[in-house]
């Protein structure tokens, strides 16, 4: 990726060292909807799985005295399921897969989707499209964003009424998203100009007797609301998720297979660029090197906070073929760089960045 790629190497790093030590940092996002200001986003994917690749030797370089926070590669729901096969399959090695995918997902307007009987259902939903295309899905699958708020949902000031997220029980039911989904982010916390805000707070409002307090909306209860009524089973408590044989179908039978993904064919890739009208020759079969430049000053060293032995042995056990390549003790050099660059590939966005969950 070439000198875009030293920049933003460079920021990454700097982001996972100062914000892995947060217990609240859920997941840093590698890249987020390259594909929707610039066609040219579909050439670049193989640079957002080298910057996976190259931000998970870093934590596997510091894995002693920094957590290692998952990295999630965030879709828009308009994508195409074979970038989820792309980015969370192992090209070179495990290094370069997302821990995780996600959609930024905006199509459930309506409080109900009625079938041929007037019936509620789910199978004609916006939703059933999803379940269809990730009920194999092996990695965690998160809707990173999500709750529509037109139609149905428009509000706007005083923002009475709005968003009621009817959607949020699919998350939870068998045969439609329960299985397949492992968490959702609504966006978003505080009000701005798109009107997506559960809050006003301070600085929104040109009242100056307001102007330092925070309002929580209609749209906020509500979802407060859906999030009680609907939550996992008890089956899940207790569950030894960090042991490195643990898998979900220990705690619950599982209705699919969930298998790796496998990554797609340079058949496939050409198919789906011509379908899209992409002009661009695919390149997806082959990763750029590690940019130049990476490896110096504030990034030669690793953070300086401690880490426990179980946080240690969890990032070991995720990561087995980065662990074996490194030495057990923390080197505040071992952090290196191969020179090279990817000139084919587009500046889209790659920036990584820390969210929570509502």
């Amino acid at each position: 990726y070439g000198n875009v790629g030293t920049n933003v190497l460079t920021s990454a790093k700097l982001i996972a060292k100062e914000f892995s030590k947060y217990d609240n940092t859920l997941m840093f996002t590698v890249a987020n909807e390259m594909t929707v200001a610039d066609s040219k986003g579909w050439a670049a994917f193989p640079c957002v799985k080298a910057l996976t690749r190259d931000i998970h030797r870093y934590q596997a370089d510091c894995r002693a005295s920094m957590r290692r926070v998952p990295l999630l590669y965030t879709d828009a729901d308009t994508g195409s399921s074979l970038v989820a096969r792309y980015l969370t399959c192992e090209l070179e090695n495990e290094d370069d897969a997302v821990d995780a995918f996600g959609l930024n997902v905006y199509s459930y307007c309506d409080e109900q989707y009625l079938d041929s009987k007037g019936k509620d259902n789910f199978q004609y939903s916006p939703y059933w499209t999803i379940h269809k295309q990730f009920k194999h899905f092996s990695k965690p699958l998160i809707f990173s964003e999500f709750g529509c708020n037109v139609g149905t949902f428009m509000t706007s000031c005083p923002f009475v009424g709005g968003r009621t997220w009817p959607d949020v029980k699919t998350f939870f039911k068998d045969h439609q998203l329960g299985e397949i989904l492992s968490g959702a982010i609504a966006f978003e916390f505080s009000m701005e100009s798109n009107e997506y805000g559960l809050a006003l707070t301070p600085g929104f409002t040109s009242d100056a007797a307001n102007k330092d307090s925070t309002y929580l909306l209609d749209s906020y209860f509500a979802l407060k609301k859906q999030f009680e009524a609907h939550n996992i089973s008890e089956r899940w408590d207790g569950a030894e998720i960090a042991g490195c044989s643990w898998l979900p179908s220990k705690a619950h039978n599982m209705s699919y297979k969930h298998r790796p993904s496998t990554c797609p064919s340079s058949k496939e890739v050409k198919q789906m660029f011509k379908e899209r009208g992409i002009k661009t020759k695919p390149t997806w079969a082959k990763l750029p090197p590690t940019p130049s430049g990476t490896s110096w000053g504030e990034l030669a060293s690793c953070a300086e906070y401690e880490v426990s032995a179980e946080l240690v042995d969890e990032a070991s056990c995720h990561k087995n073929t980065s662990i074996s390549r490194i030495s057990s003790s923390n080197s505040s050099s071992s952090c290196s760089s191969t020179i090279g660059s990817c000139s084919s590939c587009s500046s889209g966005s790659s920036t990584s960045s820390s969210s929570s969950s509502s």
